[in-house]
C-alpha cells in the first residue's frame, strides 16, 4: 500500500503529468501567435511543407476539429463541400488510423473535405496560392475556437481551377 501511495506522490509531482491533467489542449481559443509558435515546432519531416523546395506553393490545411461546436462546424460547410469523405474512409476499412490516411492522401479545394465521427475529426481545406514565408500565418488565422491548425501540405504553383494572373498575350506585353 505504501508503494502505491509513493507511486501516485511521485505522479503527482511531476511537473507536465497527462494522466493527472484533463485539459485538452485543442479546447477553446489559441491565440494567433501561440498557433504559429506550436505550429512552426509540430510540422516535421512527413509534411511537404518542410520538404517544398520553392518560394511558393498552394497549401492545403488540415485542421483537428474535435473540440469544435455542432454549430461551428456547420459554419465551415459550404456548397459542394466534401461531407462525406470521412464516412467514406470509414467505410472502407475499421481501423482509424488506415481512413485518416486514406483521407490525408485525397485532393481538396477551397469548399473543404471532413473527416467525423472520431477522434481526431479533421477539416482539409485548400486554400489560394502564396509565399511560403506566409503559410502558417495564414493558417493560424483561419482558426477558430476548438478548431486546431495541424498540418500545412504545400504544391506548386497554383490550383487547376484557378486563373493565372497575368492573361495578357506576348503581343499586349511589348506595345
Amino acid at each position: 500500500m505504501m508503494r502505491v501511495a509513493a507511486a501516485l506522490l511521485t505522479l503527482a509531482a511531476l511537473s507536465g503529468c497527462d494522466l493527472l491533467n484533463d485539459t485538452d489542449p485543442r479546447e477553446g481559443n489559441e491565440s494567433a501567435a501561440d498557433c504559429a509558435a506550436r505550429v512552426a515546432n509540430l510540422l516535421g519531416p512527413t509534411t511537404s511543407y518542410r520538404r517544398f523546395s520553392g518560394e511558393a506553393g498552394t497549401p492545403t490545411f488540415t485542421y483537428d476539429i474535435t473540440k469544435m461546436s455542432l454549430e461551428d462546424i456547420q459554419g465551415l460547410i459550404v456548397t459542394g463541400s466534401d461531407e462525406t469523405a470521412g464516412s467514406r474512409g470509414m467505410v472502407s476499412t475499421n481501423e482509424t488510423s488506415t481512413a485518416v490516411a486514406q483521407f490525408m492522401a485525397q485532393s481538396v479545394d477551397e469548399n473543404g473535405s471532413f473527416f467525423m465521427g472520431r477522434d481526431p475529426a479533421l477539416y482539409r481545406v485548400r486554400s489560394a496560392a502564396e509565399e511560403l514565408e506566409s503559410m502558417i500565418a495564414t493558417g493560424c488565422a483561419r482558426q477558430q475556437t476548438g478548431m486546431r491548425l495541424i498540418m500545412i501540405d504545400v504544391s506548386a504553383g497554383q490550383p487547376d481551377d484557378a486563373e493565372p494572373d497575368d492573361t495578357s498575350t506576348p503581343e499586349e506585353n511589348n506595345s
